[in-house]
C-alpha cells in the first residue's frame, strides 16, 4: 500500500489501545506517527511531565511513550511501531520499510543537535503543551534537561532559580540562531527523496524518525522552511494525524 495515495482502512478495536506520551517528546511522536499512519484509533493520553506514579505502575519507571493493549504495557518508541506494524489485528502488516543505512541525515541531525536544544527547550516552557500545563511539570523538565554547554552533573548542582534564569536567557539569545537554523534546513532539503518519503523506496522508519525530530522546530517563530521540506512535514502531519506546532510558535 502506498501511503501517499491511500490511508489504510481505519482500525477500531474494543477496547481501544492507549498511548501515553508527552507532546514535545520526539520519541513519543515516533509512536504517534506510526499509529497514525497505520490508521489505528487509540486513546492518546498526555502525561504531566512530573507524573512518576503512572508510568511506574505501567512499566516500572518514568518513561514515555508507553503503549497499552490487551492488558500489557510496553515502552520504547520503535518497538511500539514494530509491534503495531507486525500484528494483523492493527491492519496490513509491513507498511514501513526498515531503517536505511544512510549516514547523511544522521550526520545532519548530529550537526544541529546543540543549537536545536537551545531553540527548542526554552520554547517548550513558553507554550501550552499539555505536559507543562502546571508549574510542577515545567520545573521537572527544567530540572532534568540541561542547556548547552552544561553537563548533567553541572546542571544538577545549580539551584532551580539559576536554572530558570538560564532558560530565560537562552530563550532571548536563541533568536540569534534562527537564521542559522533556517540555513541548516536548506542543507537538509536535498537529502529528501521526495515530499512523501525521505529515502528512495517508500515510507520507512527513516521518516518516522526524521519527522519526529523536526516537529519541535515548528515552535520556532520566524524559522524559514524550504518548500519541499515544509511539504514533507505537512504531509506526515496530515497522514499521521500528528499536528504541527506552528499555532504556538514563539
Amino acid at each position: 500500500m502506498h501511503l501517499s495515495a491511500l490511508a489504510p482502512e481505519r482500525v477500531i478495536l474494543d477496547p481501544l489501545p492507549k498511548l501515553y506520551v508527552y507532546d514535545h517528546c520526539p520519541f513519543c511522536v515516533r509512536s504517534r506517527l506510526g499509529l497514525g499512519l497505520k490508521n489505528v484509533k487509540h486513546n492518546l493520553i498526555f502525561l504531566a511531565n512530573d507524573d512518576i506514579p503512572t508510568p511506574t505502575a505501567l512499566v516500572g519507571k518514568k518513561i514515555s511513550p508507553i503503549f497499552e493493549a490487551d492488558g500489557v504495557a510496553m515502552p520504547e518508541s520503535f518497538e511500539i511501531v514494530i509491534k503495531v506494524d507486525s500484528d494483523p489485528k492493527y491492519g496490513p502488516t509491513g507498511l514501513f520499510k526498515p531503517l536505511s543505512s544512510r549516514t547523511d541525515i544522521k550526520a545532519w541531525q548530529k550537526s544541529v543537535a546543540t543549537p536545536n536544544r537551545i531553540l527548542n527547550r526554552p520554547r517548550y516552557m513558553k507554550t501550552a503543551l499539555p505536559e507543562f500545563m502546571q508549574q510542577d511539570g515545567k520545573d521537572a523538565f527544567v530540572r532534568n534537561h540541561a542547556l548547552p554547554p552544561y553537563e548533567k552533573a553541572e546542571w544538577k548542582a545549580l539551584s532551580m532559580a539559576d536554572q530558570w534564569a538560564l532558560y530565560d536567557k537562552a530563550y532571548e539569545e536563541s533568536f540569534a540562531l534562527i537564521d542559522e537554523a533556517s540555513e541548516s534546513l536548506k542543507e537538509l532539503e536535498p537529502m529528501l527523496y521526495s515530499s512523501e518519503y525521505c529515502t528512495e523506496g517508500g515510507v520507512s522508519y527513516d521518516d518516522i524518525d526524521l519527522f519526529s525530530r523536526l516537529r519541535s522546530l515548528t515552535l520556532v517563530k520566524g524559522l524559514v522552511w524550504p518548500e519541499k521540506l515544509r511539504a514533507y512535514m505537512e504531509h506526515f502531519s496530515k497522514m499521521g494525524d500528528v499536528p504541527l506546532l506552528d499555532s504556538m510558535a514563539v
